[in-house]
């Protein structure tokens, strides 16, 4: 196989025969196919052959190539990554089943780094049982004059995350970027996830690079939070989060949080349901203990609903974050709750603009501007997806305000259009297609659709 795949030309398919094969030194993925004839890598069946031993493949310098099918259960060094794929570009890697023997007390199973890297595809695949610290897939990256970049434009979909057993900090299930990349513009596309019983940190998602967009993941009954821990410019929109002990956290600048649904959080402190920190600096230093404060954030169309006692929660109250949150918007959210108070000012926030909110249930409105809700009963009932969703007749039909910061949304959380009198909260009242939905294990992973 090996003097195979070193001699493909595009349009070439490579077929390894289901069976169970020991490596000892990594597969070198080294060559280059087209866009129109990509040079293909795969097992026979999907999960037909797996490789053991203390290696797979280590993917360097391609372009236009797909690996695909196979499980790996090979092991892993000390503070080692499983698989690499470095300084490549358009490499597909699809279906595959990451169950690495992991012994080690550090390591990663999947990373894209070096320079070059980006248009990359990651889906489909099977992320499971990690005991180790660190994480399942990380996207890294160095400059062209081999000073610190990060892969560009990389897509991670349709994937399936879950039982990373660390359960202490330090092991994220993906991690976009570092704290030194912060500032730069990875513009990643983390699309149709599902993370499930990740308790190794409470960051499930831990995003540390600018302009990236998460849209329609389902994180659920995780111990973290999905936290945009670095960076600037990130758009969270239409992701579904039940049943964990966090939810959102939020640093830096610009970012836009919208058509979001919370529902079961449980923690508290910085597991909260939605928080938008101050900060130690005023913006990313490139230290990893540094902490940007959230500025001109936008929180718009969102539903938060459970009996946690708090669900907005602004800035924070500990000495080590005393730069005030500053300029946020925080329109057209659904937050119902049942207990202590929806919206809380840990830190008084410098510019804080709310407008069209709806909030409901025996928890007070808390610190919340009056003139930026409205007390009413929205009329949630529990659909058949298990979402509470507004029934017919609900006020929050219709009754979104215009946004102060010209904010125009097109979709809902379910992908459906938003036109004319738009709906408060992530949910609108549409007769399109759902696109977007929370998934299950049958959504995702290699043997999906």
């Amino acid at each position: 196989m090996r003097s195979m795949i070193a001699s493909a030309l595009p349009g070439d398919r490579i077929e390894l025969a289901d069976g169970t094969y020991t490596n000892k030194t990594p597969i070198q993925v080294s060559v280059r196919g087209t866009e129109q004839a990509p040079i293909v890598i795969t097992a026979r069946t999907v999960g037909g052959a797996s490789i053991g031993g203390s290696s797979s493949f280590l993917v360097k310098g391609a372009s236009h190539v797909v690996l695909q099918g196979f499980k790996l259960t090979h092991e892993v060094k000390e503070g080692d990554v499983a698989l690499k794929i470095v300084g490549s570009n358009h490499v597909r890697l699809t279906r595959n089943e990451f169950a690495i023997k992991d012994t080690t007390a550090n390591s990663t199973w999947l990373r894209l780094e070096g320079a070059g890297s980006g248009y990359n595809r990651i889906d489909h695949n099977s992320f499971h049982d990690k005991t180790s610290s660190n994480v399942f897939l990380a996207v890294y990256g160095d400059a062209p004059d081999g000073g610190l970049g990060i892969s560009q434009h990389d897509r991670i979909d349709h994937n399936y995350f879950h039982k990373l057993t660390l359960d202490e900090e330090g092991g994220e299930c993906l991690r976009v970027g570092d704290s030194k990349r912060g500032p730069l513009s990875a513009h990643t596309l983390v699309e149709a996830n599902l993370f499930e019983e990740c308790n190794g940190d409470p960051e499930v998602i831990s995003n540390k690079s600018s302009e990236n967009v998460f849209r329609g993941n389902t994180l659920r009954n995780n111990k973290g939070s999905l936290v945009l821990r670095h960076g600037n410019k990130t758009v969270v929109d239409g992701n579904f989060l039940l049943n964990n002990a966090g939810g959102m956290r939020i640093y830096g600048h610009d970012h836009r949080i919208i058509n979001n649904y919370i529902e079961g959080s449980t923690g508290t402190g910085a597991q909260g349901t939605l928080i938008l920190s101050s900060g130690c600096t005023e913006q990313d230093t490139g230290k990893g203990t540094d902490c940007s404060v959230a500025s001109r954030v936008t929180v718009a169309f969102n539903t938060l609903v459970g009996s946690k006692p708090t669900h907005l929660v602004i800035g924070s109250s500990t000495s080590s974050r005393p730069i005030p949150a500053r300029d946020l918007r925080v329109e057209n959210n659904l937050l119902v709750g049942e207990q202590g108070k929806l919206v809380s000012f840990d830190r008084a926030p410098n510019g804080f603009t709310a407008t069209g909110n709806m909030l409901w249930g025996a928890a007070s409105p808390g610190d919340m501007p009056s003139a930026g809700y409205v007390r009413v009963d929205p009329r949630l009932v529990r659909a058949m997806d298990g979402l509470m969703r507004p029934s017919a007749g609900s006020p929050a039909a219709g009754a979104a305000r215009p946004s102060t910061g010209g904010l125009e949304l097109t979709t809902d959380m379910d992908g459906q259009v938003r036109n004319g009198a738009l709906d408060v909260g992530a949910d609108q009242a549409a007769s399109g297609p759902v696109l977007r939905r929370p998934l299950t294990p049958a959504d995702v992973g290699p043997l999906a659709p």
